[in-house]
């Protein structure tokens, strides 16, 4: 709410500036976005928890091939952490585990974009994105398993451990992305955008077809930036 109340604010603050967009501008652009999130789900026999951390930041090159009609490239950095807690308990059996991920991925793209003039200065675009990039993740996990009972119920058995791992993986990942924007041009060089976030295409394994469909529009993932003419 409090990335929708800035850019009203800024567009209704700005209602006598003049900004006009053509063949042959060229625009440079640049948004972010950092979430939190908790989430919750299982039953009191399986519980799962994720604790997580979010951070994306693009910078973007356009240039107005017509009218309405931008091509442009791109550099995106997304940073995650997560924290993944589980617990497991069944038959007098009970394990719990503690996993730390970190991942990073820098990515290049290239796009093309469609200009839509709404009112005045207000405008919404529509970018087509391809990127490319490696992904690069570490974790840590530890977790401890126990039986409990009385000893006749266990027979006498002490099952109990506790054991950890470490690890570091890459993987390459390609992308396909519509991704509508609301840009406003409170000056004649200088406006604001907002990303309403989009459909994506992702795929992993080239060889194995591991690829999936995103769909979100969640304001939570929505990118606020600006956009200067040069």
């Amino acid at each position: 709410m409090k990335k929708i109340s800035l850019f009203i604010f800024i567009s209704i603050s700005s209602l006598n500036a003049f900004s006009q967009i053509d063949k042959g501008v060229f625009l440079f652009s640049a948004n972010g976005n950092y979430s939190k999130t908790n989430t919750e789900n299982g039953v009191s026999t399986n519980l799962n928890q994720t604790n997580g951390q979010y951070l994306s930041i693009g910078i973007f090159a356009e240039y107005f091939i017509m009218k309405n009609i931008v091509g442009g490239v791109g550099l995106d950095y997304n940073w995650n952490k997560e924290i993944r807690l589980n617990h497991l308990n069944f038959n007098n059996f009970y394990q719990t585990e503690n996993m730390d991920l970190k991942s990073h991925i820098l990515m290049p793209n290239i796009f093309l974009g469609y200009y839509y003039h709404i009112i005045d200065k207000l405008y919404l675009n529509t970018n087509l994105k391809f990127g490319y990039g490696k992904y690069n993740s570490h974790y840590n996990t530890l977790y401890a398993g126990a039986s409990y009972g009385t000893d006749d119920e266990l027979n006498n058995v002490n099952d109990e451990y506790v054991r950890g791992n470490e690890s570091n993986y890459k993987y390459d990942y390609f992308v396909a992305q519509i991704s509508p924007e609301l840009t406003y041009f409170f000056s004649k060089r200088f406006g604001v955008n907002l990303g309403l976030g989009g459909i994506e295409y992702g795929m992993i394994d080239w060889k194995k077809d591991n690829s999936s469909w995103i769909v979100n529009f969640n304001p939570n993932y929505w990118v606020l930036g600006f956009k200067i003419k040069i």
